[in-house]
């Protein structure tokens, strides 16, 4: 095997660590703002700021999904993110494959987490908050289609 081989896939060690940090974190935040901002807007434009509902969640759902200006957004956002974690993971990572493919990864993969998690903490407090509205049933039907006032899936003909 050839002695410098291994050098050539591998980068050169950074001089100042906490300038990639400062960067890669502030680009993460930037990268989750974008969608965050996004969802506001389309919130506050609505009418639906207030309080969050059901019915938030579901136009957060539906209506970004069918902007193409929404979704190009999100789109930036996600990779605002993912860059950012790319600079960030830069003084740490000497192993180009790692920076560029597992870290990438990674990131959005944490990204989608982020997301859930946030999707479930809305429709806990969404739940919470119209629970004297009506029944249990009530609340999931709004958050999962096809199920009738029981709570189990209907069975489409």
């Amino acid at each position: 095997m050839i002695e410098g081989a291994g050098r050539e896939r591998e980068l050169r060690p950074v001089e100042r660590r906490s300038v990639w940090i400062t960067w890669g974190l502030a680009l993460e935040v930037i990268g989750v703002g974008i969608p965050v901002t996004v969802a506001l807007v389309r919130a506050h434009r609505e009418g639906l700021l207030g309080s969050v509902t059901h019915y938030t969640v579901r136009l957060i759902e539906h209506e970004l999904l069918s902007s193409r200006a929404d979704v190009a957004l999100i789109v930036l956002g996600v990779l605002v993110f993912v860059a950012g974690a790319v600079v960030l993971a830069r003084p740490f990572v000497t192993r180009r494959l790692t920076l560029f493919l597992a870290v990438p990864l990674a990131a959005a993969a944490g990204l989608v987490v982020l997301g859930v998690v946030a999707l479930i903490c809305a429709v806990v407090i969404a739940a919470v908050g119209s629970a004297g509205d009506g029944s249990w049933a009530d609340v999931l039907e709004n958050f999962i289609p096809g199920s009738d006032e029981r709570g189990r899936r209907r069975r489409r003909r």
